[in-house]
């Protein structure tokens, strides 16, 4: 299966819809098995059983699961309103995404469908006593199924859209993209060099962003015409018709062209797949919504600083494992699963700036917000990692500079400058 097809399966599998639907169906093929399965049980098991009992108990869960099932939907319509007011608009996507959201909603209405059909079944004599004991076993299976989604449902409620947990999510989203792409550092292509480029080139057919990159189609265009592939985008890029997306050493033709455009999704918002910039301006925006005058949260701004920088220090510590991992195999760095596609690095220095640059300019009052700003600034410089150190000390600079500009009191105006300066002197070597 291409990298295209999985990716848009994944996608199409976390639709709503979708598990309620694969719900439904499970469903029905529970009544259908109560149907099947019933004459192979003699009459006399069946009826001292008590199998009789099932008409009520459908009916409870009948009437019960459609009210859960619009309880949790407007729960759920609320949520995705509280984290797009408290936090971002952006966040919202992964509460959408939510398996256990999904799956919550996707039990109860399956739940509901089953005690429907499985009454009209009792009403219209479909089943005999043995089908009617089958039917019974499964409704008893499906009771606890929901009992134990229930009270799991209810304890989820608890930080369902809660600011501290939307951090989370966005946290663990980041970190997600960010595993994906040290395992591939050029999207499995080669490491393409800065100003690269081939004589054909190749626009975006659209526009919007980019979402996803499928290099297995553009190794099997490179192949087919003998050529070298540039791909000049990545994951979140912002593409228009006059972009150029890609370019070969040779001319590919018409249908080469289509291929290489289908390989670039490109759709109307940014994603948190594939892109781990995404993640952190996700971070600098709930942020910044916190230190905005009407919110006034600079707790909330502190705890996106110390999440983001264990999210880079995650980025560097992976790197160098990967790096001395490589090392001690003797593997060769330039080996690459896709050898005549060359792809742009992800350009870490911007990683820095997305979720930091929001922090110091709408923190540039809070002199709380500034301390924190150049102690976790201090911290990363402290990795000594050669593509943040220029980036790393230009954001202390400028933060005090917007202080500055600010029109800070100038007693915590000498707070910052000396949190910086102490910072300074006590970096190694």
């Amino acid at each position: 299966m291409s990298e295209k097809l999985l990716y848009l399966l994944q996608r199409l599998l976390r639709k709503t819809w979708v598990r309620c639907a694969l719900f439904s169906l499970a469903a029905l093929l529970a009544v259908t098995l109560a149907k099947l399965l019933g004459p192979l049980i003699p009459e006399d098991i069946a009826f001292k059983l008590g199998s009789e009992s099932i008409g009520s108990l459908l009916n409870i869960l009948a009437t019960s699961m459609l009210t859960v099932a619009v309880f949790s939907a407007s729960t759920m319509v609320s949520s995705f309103a509280a984290v797009a007011s408290t936090a971002t608009p952006r966040a919202s996507q992964l509460l959408i995404e939510d398996s256990t959201i999904q799956n919550t909603l996707a039990t109860f209405v399956g739940a509901f469908l089953y005690s429907v059909i499985a009454l009209v079944g009792l009403n219209a004599q479909v089943y005999g006593g043995g089908g009617r004991l089958v039917l019974f076993g499964f409704t008893l299976l499906i009771l606890l199924v929901v009992v134990i989604v229930l009270l799991r449902w209810l304890d989820y409620l608890s930080v369902l859209g809660r600011v501290g947990e939307t951090i989370r999510r966005v946290e663990e989203a980041t970190i997600k993209a960010m595993a994906q792409r040290l395992h591939k550092p050029f999207m499995g292509g080669l490491k393409q060099a800065p100003g690269a480029s081939g004589e054909h080139i190749l626009h975006s057919p659209t526009t919007g962003f980019v979402q996803h990159v499928s290099m297995d189609i553009l190794q099997d265009c490179a192949q087919q015409a003998d050529a070298m592939m540039y791909l000049h985008v990545q994951p979140g890029d912002f593409v228009e018709t006059s972009t150029v997306i890609a370019s070969s050493t040779k001319a590919l033709g018409g249908q080469g062209c289509k291929a290489v455009s289908d390989a670039v999704l490109i759709g109307p918002a940014r994603t948190f797949d594939h892109d781990p910039r995404f993640g952190l301006l996700v971070m600098g925006e709930i942020a910044a919504r916190a230190l905005s005058p009407a919110v006034n949260d600079p707790g909330t701004a502190i705890v996106v600083l110390a999440t983001a920088v264990r999210t880079m220090i995650y980025w560097v510590d992976e790197q160098r494992a990967q790096i001395s991992s490589m090392q001690e195999d003797h593997s060769d760095a330039g080996h690459a699963e896709f050898d005549q596609v060359s792809a742009p690095n992800l350009h870490e220095a911007g990683m820095l700036t997305d979720v930091f640059d929001p922090l110091a300019r709408h923190g540039a009052l809070a002199v709380d917000v500034g301390v924190a700003l150049q102690h976790a600034l201090a911290s990363l410089r402290r990795l000594n990692h050669t593509a943040f150190n220029p980036t790393l000390d230009q954001l202390s600079r400028d933060a005090i500079r917007r202080a500055e500009h600010a029109g800070l009191f100038e007693p915590d105006l000498e707070c910052l400058r000396e949190a910086a300066l102490a910072e300074r002197q006590a970096r190694p070597g």
